[in-house]
């Protein structure tokens, strides 16, 4: 397919909407954040209001309906801003929202997605565990069946939103000979259950505004209203919220590279060395236009991986085959290369700000930290490359 797009009116109109909410309400207090390394509650709850949680979502349960083009617009502009936020809102939405759009019963869809949708509950997602991790069908968290019931019992890790959430999207094992396929089933599990708690929050290098926390599950029993999606299919769940999460993951480190291209750009200007701005010299305007380039064709294959998105629907049960190949390695490509050249670009940033740049505090010095982990949430580079080889030699181009 043609990798080609443009914006409508209405979405260049909520894209000025965001940039200019996010500077007022954001911004200033993302410095004291990532000092004292406590979660925003008050500019997410300000997002919320604004309905900033359920942008893909159709209006129909609750969200602004703009999907997931609507949805990168706003990772983008988060991604200009704070990568916490961003993080806190794609856990939500991307890994939250996604698998009750896709494989929600109407209940569970006016139970947990309309209130969601509309900012009234906090979503997570929870598939890591300490004996699984790229290994994300090695799951050790046990459902045993009990009638009707399930009783799960296990330890989840690394899960954003975790301490927050007032639902969790968790992934256990009701038939561990079966594996991935036929064995993993999603459970949607409310804060206060019986046996849930929430155990550790790490201490991160970056995304210091949220929480990464250990969940404990002792014996908690669920009844079949909240199993989402079929029993044994919880992995197609999984895999189906990671190719929307792995886009906007594109759209956010999109959004952190043009504000690191604008800072080295603004200060290149600024900064004299020998006489002359370092914009003058031509090191440092290779540096500039490399980072362009990867922003440039970024922008593209994010919007073109959305809008397929969009086009295929929330159905699943409705997609070809090819449409579920093409999503999905659409999804990797986007993650991979992304990640990797928000880091090179940060990293590139950092460098023409000189020693300025290493000074903690600086802008640029929380985007260095905070973009790091986007090679390794949302499925390692590696296993991107796995699933992107995989299909080429399956398929081909």
């Amino acid at each position: 397919m043609a990798i080609e797009f443009t914006f409508t009116a209405d979405q260049q109109a909520f894209r000025e909407a965001v940039r200019t909410f996010l500077k007022r309400q954001v911004a200033p207090i993302v410095p004291a954040m990532d000092e004292s390394e406590e979660f925003p509650a008050g500019t997410i709850r300000r997002m919320q209001m604004e309905g900033y949680f359920g942008v893909p979502v159709p209006e129909s349960y609750g969200g602004l309906g703009l999907g997931k083009v609507g949805y990168g617009i706003l990772l983008e502009e988060l991604g200009r801003v704070d990568a916490s936020h961003a993080s806190i809102v794609g856990a939500h939405t991307s890994l939250g929202t996604t698998p009750l759009l896709y494989y929600g019963t109407e209940a569970q869809k006016r139970r947990w997605l309309v209130p969601a949708a509309k900012g009234e509950r906090l979503l997570a997602f929870s598939l890591t565990e300490p004996g699984s991790g790229s290994d994300s069908g090695a799951v050790q968290t046990v459902a045993e069946a009990r009638g009707e019931h399930f009783v799960l019992t296990g330890t989840k890790i690394y899960v954003t939103n975790g301490r927050e959430a007032d639902t969790i999207v968790v992934m256990a094992g009701t038939n561990v000979k079966l594996g991935p396929n036929g064995g993993v089933t999603a459970f949607l599990v409310d804060k206060g259950t019986p046996g849930f708690t929430v155990g550790r929050c790490e201490k991160k290098m970056g995304l210091h505004g949220t929480s990464t926390a250990e969940l404990i599950l002792d014996h908690v029993e669920l009844g079949p209203e909240h199993v989402l999606g079929e029993v044994g299919k919880g992995f197609y769940v999984a895999m189906t919220a990671l190719d929307v999460g792995r886009v906007s993951l594109g759209a956010a480190s999109l959004g952190a590279m043009e504000a690191a291209l604008e800072g080295a750009i603004e200060f290149s200007k600024n900064r004299t060395q020998f006489g002359l701005p370092i914009s003058e010299y031509q090191a440092i305007q290779f540096k500039l236009a490399d980072i362009g380039m990867h922003v440039h064709a970024l922008r593209y294959l994010v919007y073109h991986a959305a809008a397929h998105q969009d086009r295929m629907g929330t159905e699943p049960t409705a997609w070809s085959r090819l449409d579920r190949s093409n999503k999905t390695r659409e999804s990797a490509v986007v993650k991979c290369l992304a990640s990797e050249w928000a880091t090179e670009a940060i990293d590139e940033a950092l460098q023409i700000h000189g020693g300025l740049g290493y000074i903690r505090g600086t802008p640029i010095e929380r985007a260095y930290r905070d973009a790091r982990i986007g090679e390794i949430f949302e499925g390692t580079n590696e296993i991107q490359r796995l699933v992107i080889a995989r299909d080429l030699i399956g398929r081909g181009l």
